[in-house]
């Protein structure tokens, strides 16, 4: 119990119609693969990845925390990114290959509503002692991540995040795993207090 550095909770919009939970927690313990991600529990009920938790003595991520929405620059640098592609497929309606153009665009859209859709769920919350971190539409995760567990806690703004005024936290855990321990597309001012916070609070 005490190698266990953070929990993820997975779900979809599938399962979540029945209800069903999947806990992964990252640890120190390493299996045969030589990873520390672990699948505890593939389809469990809320009260059961609660009392799983619970021998962790961790609480279950609550609905009722303060949660955070980052910027819609999640989905505006997004677009930014793909809009070579979006020119290319643009310029293939006008010469001989129209069906492939229209392909691409649509393919394009679908691209920008999903990340869209995505950045309605991308949130975070500081819950006590611990950092709560909210992703995804179609592989919804909940990352639980004691402030205890941090090792780091990095400020990254890629050149296209620049423009918008916006960074990224990417959280250090020791034993690594479960890798994407992130808050992407904070305003800069809300990311700078917000680690300054996490670092100020940490055990």
């Amino acid at each position: 119990l005490r190698r266990v550095q953070a929990a993820l909770i997975g779900t979809g919009p599938i399962r979540d119609r029945f209800g069903w939970r999947e806990l992964k927690l990252q640890s120190l313990a390493r299996d045969e693969g030589g990873s520390g991600d672990h699948v505890l529990a593939p389809l469990a009920r809320d009260d059961e990845i609660a009392a799983v938790l619970r021998e962790l003595s961790w609480e279950p991520a609550s609905e009722g925390a303060d949660w955070k929405r980052v910027s819609i620059a999640y989905v505006s640098a997004f677009a930014i990114g793909i809009a070579p592609l979006a020119a290319i497929a643009a310029a293939n309606l006008l010469m001989p290959l129209p069906l492939i153009g229209a392909i691409g665009l649509a393919l394009i859209a679908t691209a920008l509503f999903m990340r869209w859709v995505a950045w309605r769920r991308t949130r975070y919350a500081l819950d006590g002692d611990r950092l709560l971190i909210g992703s995804g539409w179609w592989r919804r995760r909940t990352l639980i991540l004691p402030l205890s567990r941090m090792q780091s806690i990095e400020l990254r703004q890629s050149f296209v995040a620049r423009w918008f005024g916006v960074s990224s936290l990417l959280f250090g855990v020791a034993g690594g795993g479960l890798r994407a321990h992130e808050i992407p597309a904070l305003p800069d001012k809300s990311a700078r207090d917000l680690r300054a916070k996490l670092l100020s609070v940490a055990p």
